[in-house]
């Protein structure tokens, strides 16, 4: 499998800057499931991911788990712990074994003023973050499911995507739950979404990865008047 396209991350930084960040850090070894943090914990520390996976969530008052998003090698998290609030607010959970790079919170300043450019990284992630935040509550509020499972694929696309076979390959893997997690819907529901979208040929499963064969008429499902939102007649709507 081929690399991703290069995507905003702070590992990207010269070996330089890279070894600043890592002299202020302790290495961490995580195994899958374990937590690097949880909702209620004092805040200590800024992450970095240095390979493996880390699943950001919230659980609701209905005892509902609700996933932010996911981390990937390269990617910090915890940015939260920047405000005056003491304790964390969500959970940090690793979907793999994992390598995380933690910053105290007490030298994280003096880190920022000596790596101006980490700085930057850092304020370019969070606002990306901010805005897949916006866009994940108004979906919420205004598609079906199955329309919100469209959108997330684009976004997944835009991140992991690559050229294959006259077609885009998202190259990473997500199981139905966790896809299910992330747009606020049920695991059984999603896996019938995403078998109707393969019915209709809009994407392929190639070695549990999504494969678009042809971007522009997927990207046509997120139109309002596109025919293809609209399930077969035998069908029903796909709804949350």
């Amino acid at each position: 499998m081929k690399k991703s396209r290069q995507r905003s991350s702070l590992i990207s930084l010269d070996s330089t800057n890279l070894e600043i960040f890592k002299s202020y850090s302790s290495l961490n070894n995580y195994n899958k499931n374990e937590f690097v943090f949880q909702a209620g914990s004092i805040k200590k520390n800024f992450y970095l991911l240095l390979s493996g996976r880390v699943k950001l969530y919230r659980v609701s008052s209905q005892g509902n788990e609700v996933t932010q998003w996911f981390c990937f090698p390269g990617e910090a998290f915890g940015l939260s712990e920047l405000q005056s609030v003491n304790k964390q607010t969500i959970y940090a959970q690793c979907c793999e074994h994992s390598e995380v790079l933690a910053i105290p919170l007490n030298k994280f300043t003096t880190f920022i003023e000596q790596s101006p450019e980490i700085a930057l990284k850092i304020i370019e992630q969070l606002s990306v973050r901010l805005k897949i935040a916006g866009d994940t509550l108004l979906n919420l509020a205004s598609d079906d499911v199955k329309t919100r499972l469209v959108k997330l694929i684009m976004r997944l696309n835009m991140r992991f995507g690559i050229n294959y076979k006259q077609g885009m390959l998202i190259n990473m893997t997500l199981t139905h739950k966790e896809i299910a997690d992330m747009i606020g819907a049920c695991r059984q529901t999603v896996t019938s979404a995403l078998g109707e979208l393969k019915e209709a040929g809009y994407i392929k499963i190639i070695d549990h990865h999504f494969f678009i064969p042809s971007l522009s008429k997927f990207e046509k499902l997120t139109e309002p008047d596109d025919p293809g939102l609209k399930l077969q007649s035998r069908k029903k709507l796909v709804t949350s």
